[in-house]
């Protein structure tokens, strides 16, 4: 009894030390690195920018994005005032900025006035990918429009899986993107499908109503079917679906859960911004709109049509029946 007792209590004493080590141990990992140079106060102020954020949106001779960018602090390839920098989250003065920061030994360009915010509309190809550099070698979409638009630092709100095609949202303004994605905004999206499959009521009330594919939820659409199919022609049918997510192969992942072949994808409106006649694979220059243009006002679900009760008939006011007695 006293070994069992005595086992336990070293038990309980290893576990106390395990646990207030792991707390100092997470604790100094919160602090921030030890960094020799002091071009700030020890408060944030508002004229100070992370250095990441400097590089990747604010520098005018060179394109990265944040990832890029912290990739580079991090591997040593960035200097400030000739020091060398490996934290991302390292906070310097606008006028320290301008002409101290080096990344590969290039001296960064700042553009000192705030950026007026553009949009642009662009029609996505199918089997272009939405990102700066491909690993495999496949086409993309913001490699090409940087030749025609050189000297902004596009993102792009929200993306397309490599064989949809479409509208999609190119801006300079990275809160403007964000804002736009969030779904809480409920900024509509819609799309026309070409789908391939039995639609059964059943299906088209999933579809509406929503579901659940393996822990990941998906909100009710819109679902509407075109009246473009000719009898005994073909054996695909256009929809139009409206969604409000966003998520990843959202539209592709519901239909194939429901054993619905997707043929097709377009997008042809996000917001209040249209396709239209945007010829494919170019970039039109817009109007910046704000999310209240945006917002589309009631629910994506259709709502249940009442049905009407027939009429009951008055019951006839007959004169009561007299039996006749026979003699």
């Amino acid at each position: 009894l006293n070994l069992m007792i005595n086992t336990s209590a070293r038990i309980r004493s290893q576990r106390c030390t395990f646990f207030s080590l792991s707390a100092i141990t997470r604790r100094q990992l919160r602090l921030p690195p030890r960094c020799p140079i002091r071009l700030l106060s020890s408060h944030q102020d508002c004229n100070d920018i992370r250095l990441s954020k400097l590089i990747c949106q604010h520098g005018t001779n060179m394109f990265m994005s944040k990832r890029q960018a912290e990739r580079c602090i991090r591997d040593g390839g960035v200097t400030v005032a000739g020091q060398q920098v490996t934290s991302p989250s390292f906070l310097l003065n606008w006028k320290d900025a301008t002409c101290s920061v080096k990344v590969d030994g290039k001296l960064l360009q700042v553009q000192q006035s705030p950026r007026e915010t553009r949009v642009w509309l662009v029609h996505k190809l199918p089997g272009e990918v939405v990102s700066e550099r491909d690993p495999h070698g496949r086409p993309s979409l913001l490699e090409r429009l940087h030749q025609s638009i050189p000297s902004h630092h596009l993102k792009p709100v929200g993306r397309l899986d490599i064989m949809t095609e479409g509208l999609i949202i190119m801006t300079n303004n990275g809160a403007l993107a964000r804002e736009l994605e969030l779904p809480k905004n409920k900024v509509h999206r819609t799309y026309r499908v070409r789908v391939h499959g039995k639609l059964t009521p059943y299906k088209l009330k999933a579809m509406r109503s929503g579901i659940t594919i393996g822990n990941i939820r998906y909100n009710g659409m819109k679902v509407e079917i075109e009246n473009t199919r000719k009898k005994g022609t073909s054996t695909n049918t256009w929809l139009r679906i409206t969604c409000t997510q966003g998520k990843n192969r959202q539209i592709r992942n519901v239909l194939a859960h429901l054993a619905i072949n997707v043929t097709r994808l377009i997008r042809i409106s996000y917001g209040d911004y249209q396709l239209q006649t945007i010829p494919p694979g170019m970039a039109i220059e817009v109007p910046v709109k704000t999310l209240e243009q945006h917002r589309n006002v009631g629910s994506l679900t259709q709502p249940r049509k009442n049905k009407v009760k027939p009429k009951e008939e008055p019951l006839s006011t007959a004169a009561p029946v007299q039996w006749v007695r026979h003699l």
